[in-house]
């Protein structure tokens, strides 16, 4: 299996864009915390989600292959098979089954949520976002439309409150915020 720095090199391959880059990185530290909740592999946890938009900008608008050409990638770069299939279900080409799957399926849209939720905030930091204030922002249904609710409330299938896993999320992100483009003043 791959390190960290061989999995940024690998990403970096593939991503140009920022944006997506922070996504990428926002979805491993989220995948991290929740390996360390789950008593699970965390190195292969936060592989799984810093590579799992691998193939974003070369797939263009064609969504339906998305996860499909990352798949292929992780293989030609040996990644271990539970890391192909968590890339794979995160875009419903097969059936959430492992942890590291359904971990990969919440994760994902989490971040979205918290960040743009910061984003509105005047200091634009992660870490002076209070749970309260981010569960006002998931109920409406208008603010970041394009995160799934639904998604994210599968938290259950590990096992986890929603509670607990968005306050678990917004930890896992604020100590990283500057890293992700937030906070510093530069957006």
């Amino acid at each position: 299996m791959i390190n960290r720095d061989q999995a940024k090199s690998l990403l970096a391959k593939y991503l140009k864009k920022e944006s997506l880059i922070n996504h990428c990185y926002a979805t491993a530290l989220v995948m991290e915390a929740l390996a360390k909740k789950l008593n699970e592999d965390v190195e292969k946890f936060y592989i799984a989600g810093y590579l799992h938009d691998i193939d974003l900008e070369l797939i263009g608008d064609n969504m339906e292959i998305h996860a499909k050409k990352g798949a292929e990638i992780l293989i030609e770069n040996e990644l271990p098979q539970d890391i192909v299939n968590a890339v794979l279900a995160h875009n419903k080409h097969k059936e959430l089954e492992s942890n590291i799957e359904k971990a990969l399926w919440i994760a994902d849209q989490v971040n979205g949520l918290i960040i743009a939720s910061a984003l509105m905030r005047p200091d634009k930091q992660i870490s002076s976002l209070q749970l309260k204030s981010l569960k006002k922002k998931f109920k409406n249904k208008k603010f970041a439309a394009g995160v799934s609710r639904e998604q994210i409330r599968d938290c259950e299938l590990l096992g986890l409150e929603l509670d607990d896993f968005l306050q678990m999320s917004i930890d896992a992100l604020a100590p990283h915020e500057v890293e992700l483009g937030l906070g510093n003043g530069d957006i």
